[in-house]
This record gives C-alpha cells, structure tokens and sequence, in this order.
C-alpha cells in the first residue's frame, strides 16, 4: 500500500511524505521532505513513488461548514483539552493562516486530478500525537530525528490516510458527524482520526 501525506505551509515550510506498508501493516519505506508549494510537494511525492496512492492525508481543513465550528474540530480540541494540551492546538477554520487553507485545498485537487480512485483524508498530526500513543510510536521508530517538523507532520498525515484506508476499527471518519459539509477541492473527502 502507497500512501501519501502532505503538510501545506508557506515558503520552505510545506512537508510531503510517501509511506509504503505491506499487507501485514509492516512500514516498509517513508521517503518525505519538505518544499514550497502543493504542486512542488505533490511533484515530488510522484517522483517518489513507483505505483499510485491508495490514499493521501492531508493537514488541512479539506471540508468546511456553512456556519459555526466544525464539529470534528469540536470534538477533536475537547480531547486534546482534557489531555492536557492547548485548545488552540485544534483552531477553527476561520482562524487558520492562509497557506494551511489555501495549499492544502490545491494538494487535495492536485490528488484528486492526477489519482483520481485515491481516498483523501484529512489529518491532524499535532493532535494525533497527543492522543494516540501508536502515532508517537510510529514517529519514534519510522522519522528520522533530523528531519523538520513539517516532513514529521505529513510523515503522519500518510499514516492517518493508511487508517483511512484500511478502515481501521480504532479510528471513524468525523466527516459524517457534519451536517451539509461543503468539499472546496470537488472532491467529497474523509476526516480520519481515532475514536
């Protein structure tokens, strides 16, 4: 299984990844690094990869509501609260620096474009590696240490699209909990995190 994961930030701040895992959910390869752009990130996650993506994660809001706070975002910042985190950790889209909103919705058309069968999720790596120790985990064993923080995030990101992809039973899809969710990229998109 190929797996992507893309971070969207501004100059020399946007990270990509390509996680393979075999069929025994053993890591067997992460290449990732980080660019300036969608269409530079989603360029070489390609040139980095031999087959498609079964699945792509991207952090970034990739579904947004007509009024009010996500209820994902809600639920997801009230975890992250009682853990001992900060609730800023989850903002609300409306808050968010542009280059998050902007890029990560050209990632997800770039994806959807040029892999059209890939499923496409989107992720939150900060708060995944406060709430659930398997990502700390995968991060210790499969990141390197020298690697910047926005490489380590779409690192993660892939790891929430393989979750996305497998249908992992710890893990839902927060997208359904929506009511009427607008897909800005034209693309109906998932929002995998564990339950």
């Amino acid at each position: 299984m190929v797996l992507l994961g893309f971070d969207p930030g501004g100059i020399k701040s946007f990270g990509w990844a390509v996680l393979e895992i075999d069929d025994f959910g053993k890591i067997i390869g992460l290449k990732s690094g980080v660019v300036s752009s969608a269409p530079d990130a989603v360029n070489r996650a390609r040139e980095s990869m031999d087959v498609a993506p079964d699945g792509v994660g991207i952090d970034a809001p990739l579904f947004w509501v007509e009024k009010g706070d996500r209820r994902a975002d809600a639920a997801i910042r009230a975890r992250v609260v009682a853990a001992g985190g900060q609730s800023g950790t989850v903002s609300s889209v409306n808050s968010l620096r542009g280059a998050c909103v902007v890029q990560g919705i050209i990632a997800a058309r770039l994806v959807s474009e040029s892999w059209p069968t890939a499923v496409i999720t989107e992720a939150h790596p900060k708060a995944l590696l406060r709430l659930y120790a398997k990502a700390s985990l995968f991060v210790s064993e499969c990141v390197s240490h020298d690697q910047e923080d926005h490489a380590r995030d779409a690192a993660l990101a892939a790891f929430s699209a393989w979750a996305a992809v497998s249908g992992h039973p710890e893990w839902s899809n927060f997208v359904l909990a929506e009511t009427a969710p607008i897909f800005p990229s034209g693309k109906e998109v998932s929002y995998w995190f564990p339950k």
